[in-house]
């Protein structure tokens, strides 16, 4: 009866799930625990070795703004030197040859201002009539006597105007 119950006890040991034999191994708690430490300290490692390399790469972005700074700094102080009138004036007598003017040959242009007020409508129509004649055909005194007047055709379409 032993080796009856021996191999019935092995038989369901068999055909149990892998998960049930797993709940019942008695290391299972310890090394689900060793296995959870194991990956909290690689990530708290990785984490920390991404934090030093980002502070490795602020420093050097911040010495590279300083530098860019001090480029800046440097530049400007040339510009000044540069755009300076003494020098300006120096560089136009000794290399283009041109001479200091006097006073009197300096002349300034005022522009003339003119008046801001609107004509009135009789000006107005005045002008509009002016811009008409001027697209009228011209007929002369000899082309009534010799009868050969053209037709006149008026395209609106060309003029931009509405129907």
């Amino acid at each position: 009866m032993k080796k009856t119950v021996r191999k019935f006890k092995e038989t369901i040991e068999i055909k149990s799930s892998v998960l049930t034999r797993l709940k019942s191994h008695r290391y299972l708690t310890m090394s689900l625990l060793s296995l959870a430490i194991l990956l909290v300290s690689c990530f708290h490692v990785w984490q920390r070795v991404m934090v030093l390399d980002l502070v490795q790469e602020v420093g050097q972005l911040r010495d590279d703004h300083d530098r860019l700074e001090d480029n800046l700094k440097k530049v400007g102080a040339e510009i000044s030197a540069l755009s300076m009138s003494s020098r300006i004036e120096r560089y136009a007598v000794d290399s283009l040859g041109m001479k200091p003017i006097k006073a009197e040959q300096l002349y300034t242009l005022v522009p003339h201002e003119t008046e801001s007020t609107r004509p009135d409508e009789l000006t107005v129509m005045a002008r509009a009539i002016k811009r008409v004649a001027d697209y009228m055909p011209v007929i002369t005194e000899a082309d009534v006597h010799a009868r050969e007047l053209q037709i006149v055709t008026v395209d609106t379409s060309s003029s931009g105007g509405e129907k």
